[in-house]
């Protein structure tokens, strides 16, 4: 894959998160009351979605590139808490549906989001083969008052049993445990130090892993997320321990194999912890960068 050179100034770049930021806010707010605001979560979404489409084709710029831009990619924008999980599931979910009023026509009931969200890959992967009659059934379970964690409970339950009788290459998953392992071995490890906030370990990681090591693996697992995003070359100059060099060579394995090696990755390492991931790699490279993770994050300061 190329990188996407296309880049929009800065001005521009800070009027599309100037635009963005109160629909960001917004949602926060709305996801933190949970039940009874699905609908309205979602319609903003699609209004921020709407954004995001109409930006990219003016600016000709692929989403990904975008995303990174908004936020993580460029040291200056470090202040800017749109995640890229966000704008992405805003852009899938404005591709989805074609205007704001289907999403009030489908989901005039929905309770949460998080269940539309679990949901989502059912309705939206054209792997399940789904029936209409099914996708109907879904729609119907999600705009009803029943218990939500019922809900949750068949939604995973029709996952599984469609993955069960589409993919017969179930059971080639245990070939991904050894890569799922180090994967959350190392976002635990991250995770932890962010947590703490120990500048003595951070600091010696850093010497250990260079900024641009940390931001090149920052983009790799980024690109897991989903197919066709720009996956950059990965160089080592220096002696890593262990289970970080397993971990550049599992990224290594991972992007230079097939989309069915990887989303069987993609079973066992979910998209959302992927982005997580990368989001904390780049917030390890600089005091600045990891200062505002745990702002948005809600990480009160400790040492």
């Amino acid at each position: 894959m190329k990188i996407d050179k296309k880049q929009i100034t800065n001005q521009e770049l800070f009027s599309f998160i100037e635009q963005i930021t109160p629909l960001n806010n917004q949602y926060r707010d709305l996801v933190k009351k949970e039940d009874g605001v699905g609908k309205e979560v979602l319609m903003l979404m699609w209004e921020v979605g709407d954004m995001i489409d109409k930006h990219i084709k003016k600016h000709s710029i692929k989403p990904h590139a975008l995303y990174w831009q908004v936020y993580g990619k460029a040291e200056g924008l470090k202040n800017s808490y749109i995640t890229r999980d966000f704008l992405s599931y805003c852009l899938r979910i404005r591709k989805y549906f074609s205007d704001k009023e289907t999403v009030r026509e489908k989901f005039p009931n929905l309770r949460r989001y998080s269940l539309f969200r679990e949901a989502f890959p059912l309705l939206e992967n054209p792997k399940y083969k789904l029936t209409g009659e099914e996708i109907d059934k879904i729609i119907s379970i999600l705009n009803s008052n029943n218990n939500p964690g019922d809900i949750k409970n068949f939604i995973l339950s029709l996952k599984s049993k469609q993955i069960g009788i589409k993919n017969a290459r179930t059971q080639r998953l245990s070939e991904m445990k050894p890569i799922a392992e180090n994967f959350a071995l190392i976002y635990s490890f991250t995770l932890g130090l962010i947590k703490k906030n120990d500048h003595n370990r951070i600091s010696k990681i850093r010497n250990e892993i260079s900024k641009d090591l940390l931001e090149a693996m920052s983009q790799t697992v980024a690109s897991l997320t989903q197919e066709n995003l720009y996956v950059p070359e990965i160089k080592v100059n220096q002696k890593l321990p262990a289970q970080w060099e397993k971990f550049i060579d599992n990224l290594k394995y991972l992007t230079q194999s097939t989309v069915e090696v990887r989303n069987r990755f993609r079973r066992l390492i979910q998209p959302r912890d992927l982005f997580d991931l990368a989001n904390m790699l780049n917030a390890l490279e600089t005091d600045r960068s990891l200062t505002n993770y745990r702002k948005q994050k809600g990480i009160g300061s400790s040492t």
